[in-house]
């Protein structure tokens, strides 16, 4: 562990201007950490041959099995190769093929090369099923023999098998097929028998809070459970998927969007992993759940050895996580950073599949690591659609990390029984304008686990605000109320315009923020039991259009001032989401309002309280949920949850459709700012269409992706000229062309950029997320190069993957282990020749 030296150490002042400062200064020169992203491009080489398919009818086959019939303009290879992914997919087939009447209903295939979403649709004409394929799905699915750093190998992907898992499941609605599915070739299911038994080691609750996935999700879900490589679709120790009702958070880990538990054997998600995210995050945070597993039932000692020491993880109790790095800079996430080896590799993996640029960049060595020690050569080539794409030009590039942290200075000002302002001042370490920030956040817990976030913007040294600077200041505000004593942080996250971040940890700094609040309040708000009520009023725009106001209302028990309140209410249609909004309290009467709007739009039927929020002035949170009695949320020891409050509404025009992109009229152009002399800054002019069927456009989220993996700071919400409005004005139903400028910074990284995803929302909440990336997978061609060792040995869970390729579990009790978790390689050999 690093000590550094501390140039002042504390000043408690008599006076209460300032109640209390710090500095902190490294008196060392920084060292032994990446200072610059890695930036080195994969060239995929291709050879233009095909991996050789058999020569046989597949069209007849097709027909014979699945009752498919094929427009001439399928080749026999695409014919091959719609065989063998419907023949990978557990579903019904025709039982005999000399039946007059086959048991599956049939349908008419044709292609298309168009653009499509999702990349098929079906459709009913005079009676017969027609189905529309885009052509686009075969690009990659006849594998190809491809070349990466010399190395041969397959060259496909798995987009082909996404379009007919939505055929197979009538896109998710099927939950027999899907489960079907889940099980036999995941081995895991959606179906849990006992709740109860499920979690009697965790949290303890039953059936009651949980319910059905969504169709979208449950697509996602083996979308990208199918993405590993063959040997590692059946996850070990993995059971059951389960989903909490919608508007309910996690008791134990309130912000959590999905939790894994490897030792019971499931995942629970939250609505927050779906709602209003886009499909990068969904699909990297179902493969981030299904990696804790692997940490836990796959991987041996020695390999999580080699990754703890990789990472620069060590056991640190003064942690809240237990955990710290001395390393900054090589990791994909602040979460990766804050918190263990077993999260940093799993949000190591979900990178490595998803956007395997941004892990390369930042870490090569890591992206080594899984590759030969996890993945076992497969790699994976994230594709932007070639139209989407953009240049930026940029003769000075900004690949410089910010400096780290070389001095602190905290300044706490207010009486002990006044409110507080806290000051704090960064001074970054700098050679040149590159490695300046742009920006910093931290979040600061007190002893009693309340909670304040810190922004950090950057200052000259005449202390104004400017675009970037090696000066950080962060400027807070406390209540007379919040929790006494010292402050803690975890980490401290400095970025610049372009993304770099630098991550500190609690060792790579000095701190010490003490609050003198002899007020302080430890008590949450209380709610009073039984005391929720609904209930139904009308208004009007300035427009005149009519909307509902559904208000929900209860009495609280609070000593001090309440900092906000929230409810979440749910509808009876299991494919909307929750609807949520913050509400006012009155202290007169100590009760607290909440108005959910309901505009003709909504769903019609009863509607639910889900759950409640509340904190106070001094951070204290606390949350209830209504439904079958069960744990309460955040103070598990003295809240139950109450029956269900419930009321019923009438709506004119229920929406429950989500808005549609034409995706095949979206253009990009990119003009850099100096042309004669670009430094990265461009502006991006997107064009695009929407329409919806009744509620209208509320707003798009498009998405960029930088050529090393970037997103940061590249979320642009385009809002329609009715965001503001509770109605769309115009007419929803009509294409509608919008285009929307976006400046990137100087400095931005050059090469080519994409569009790598857009997410529409209609004033109802229907969201329709759109993925223009394609996930491609390198297999390599010798399946010898598995993690062989120096002495002779394979990794035993080398020899497992190796087995289950060739459909043979278990062939480690026939071997001959070392007692260090190895096999040696002749036993492999003896034991591979009984198969």
């Amino acid at each position: 562990m690093r000590k550094f030296s501390i140039s002042l150490i504390l000043i408690l002042l008599t006076t209460y201007t300032n109640a209390f400062e710090f500095s902190w200064q490294l008196d060392e020169t920084p060292e032994g950490s990446e200072s610059t992203t890695h930036v080195e491009p994969v060239e995929v080489i291709l050879h233009d041959e095909v991996v050789e398919v058999p020569a046989h009818s597949a069209s007849l086959a097709l027909l014979r099995k699945y009752s498919i019939h094929l427009t001439p303009d399928f080749t026999p290879d695409y014919a091959y190769r719609l065989l063998k992914t419907f023949e990978s997919i557990p579903q019904p087939r025709n039982e005999y093929y000399h039946k007059d009447t086959p048991s599956v209903e049939p349908s008419l295939w044709q292609l298309t090369d168009r653009n499509v979403h999702n990349d098929i649709t079906v459709e009913y004409e005079d009676g017969t099923r027609i189905v529309t394929l885009a052509a686009e799905a075969f690009r990659y699915a006849t594998p190809l023999l491809a070349s990466i750093d010399g190395v041969r190998g397959r060259y496909f992907s798995k987009r082909l098998h996404r379009a007919v898992v939505r055929f197979v499941t009538d896109n998710g609605a099927d939950r027999q097929r899907i489960n079907n599915i889940l099980y036999d070739r995941y081995t895991v299911s959606v179906n849990v028998p006992d709740y109860t038994e499920l979690m009697k080691y965790t949290t303890q609750e039953d059936a009651g809070r949980f319910d059905d996935f969504k169709n979208e999700e449950l697509i996602a879900i083996v979308a990208m459970l199918e993405e590993f490589p063959s040997g590692m679709l059946k996850t070990p120790g993995l059971k059951y998927l389960v989903r909490r009702r919608d508007g309910l958070s996690h008791p134990l880990y309130p912000g959590a969007p999905a939790v894994a538990w490897p030792k019971s054997g499931y995942i629970e998600f939250m609505e927050s992993a779906f709602k209003a995210q886009g499909l990068n995050y969904i699909h990297r945070l179902i493969l981030h759940e299904k990696a804790h597993f692997l940490w836990e039932h796959l991987f041996d000692a020695q390999l999580k050895a080699d990754w703890i020491q990789l990472g620069g993880w060590y056991l640190n109790p003064d942690d809240p996580d237990g955990w710290s790095t001395t390393k900054q800079t090589e990791f994909v996430s602040a979460y990766a950073h804050g918190k263990n080896p077993n999260e940093d590799m799993a949000e190591s993996i979900s990178f490595y599949i998803v956007n395997p640029d941004k892990l390369r960049s930042r870490s090569p060595a890591k992206y080594a690591f899984i590759q030969n020690r996890v993945m076992h050569g497969t790699r994976y080539i994230s594709q932007i659609r070639q139209d989407l794409t953009f240049e930026v030009y940029n003769l000075y590039p900004d690949y410089v990390y910010p400096g780290r942290i070389t001095a602190i200075d905290i300044k706490v000002e207010g009486a002990p029984e006044a409110d507080k302002k806290i000051t704090i001042d960064l001074q970054l370490y700098g050679e040149s304008d590159l490695d300046t920030a742009s920006r910093g956040d931290a979040r600061v817990y007190s002893e009693k686990g309340t909670y304040m976030g810190i922004w950090f913007y950057p200052i000259d040294k005449n202390g104004q605000h400017t675009t970037d600077s090696h000066r950080l200041r962060g400027i807070s505000h406390l209540s007379r109320y919040a929790a006494s004593g010292h402050w803690m942080i975890e980490q401290i996250a400095i970025s610049d315009m372009n993304g770099n971040t630098r991550y500190h940890g609690i060792d790579d700094f000095g701190w010490r923020l003490y609050i003198d609040n002899p007020l302080a309040d430890y008590e949450p708000p209380q709610y009073v039991p039984n005391s929720m009520r609904l209930s139904l009023s009308e208004a009007s725009t300035d427009r005149g259009e009519r909307y509902q106001i559904i208000t929900a209302r209860w009495k609280v028990i609070e000593g001090n001032e309440i900092q906000w309140v929230s409810a979440s209410i749910n509808d009876q249609n299991n494919e909307t989401y929750s609807r949520f909004d913050y509400g006012r309290y009155d202290a007169e009467t100590d009760t607290v309002f909440v108005d959910l709007v309901i505009a003709d739009y909504m769903q019609s039927g009863v509607y639910e309280i889900a759950e409640i929020g509340m904190a106070d002035v001094a951070g204290n949170i606390i949350g209830i949920y209504f439904g079958d009695p069960g744990w309460g949320l955040y103070d598990t020891d003295t809240i139950t949850d109450e029956p269900p409050v419930t009321i019923k509404i009438e709506t004119q025009f229920p929406d429950s459709t989500p808005p549609e992109l034409d995706i095949n009229n979206i253009t990009i152009k990119a003009e850099p700012t100096r042309p004669h002399d670009p430094n990265g800054e461009t502006n991006v002019y997107i064009t695009f269409r929407i329409r919806d069927d009744i509620s209208g456009l509320h707003d798009a989220d498009i998405i960029l992706r930088d050529p090393l993996g970037g997103t940061p700071r590249w979320h642009y919400w385009v809002s329609s000229r009715a965001f503001h409005s509770l109605y769309f004005i115009g007419e929803p139903t009509v294409w509608k062309t919008y285009e929307h400028r976006i400046q990137l910074p100087a400095g931005s990284i050059p090469g080519t950029w994409g569009l790598a995803g857009m997410t529409v929302k209609d004033k109802a909440g229907n969201n329709q997320r759109y993925d223009f990336t394609e996930i491609v997978q390198f297999e390599i061609e010798d399946k010898s190069v598995y993690d062989l060792n120096a002495d002779g040995t394979v990794n035993i869970q080398d020899l497992v993957l190796v087995a289950n390729e060739i459909g043979n579990p278990g062939p480690s009790e026939a071997a001959d282990v070392n007692n260090d978790g190895t096999v040696n390689i002749l036993d492999l050999v003896s034991v591979a020749s009984a198969f």
